[in-house]
C-alpha cells in the first residue's frame, strides 16, 4: 500500500490507495489528500452507504 508523506509546505506527496478499488492515486503536493481515483468511485461509496442504511430499516 502507498503512504503519502506531508511536506514542509503542508502538501501531501507520493501515493495513497483509492478507498474503492485500491489503485494508487498520486497526490502531487495537494493540501487535502485525494481519497478516490475518480468521482465515480466516491459516488459509488456514498450511494452504497445510503443503500445499506435504507436496507437496514427493512
Amino acid at each position: 500500500m502507498g503512504q503519502a508523506r506531508l511536506g514542509d509546505d503542508g502538501g501531501h506527496y507520493d501515493d495513497l490507495p483509492c478507498r474503492w478499488c485500491g489503485a494508487l492515486v498520486t497526490q502531487d503536493g495537494r493540501r487535502r489528500p485525494r481519497l478516490y481515483c475518480g468521482g465515480w468511485h466516491r459516488t459509488k461509496t456514498y450511494c452504497h452507504g445510503a443503500f445499506m442504511v435504507i436496507a437496514g430499516l427493512f
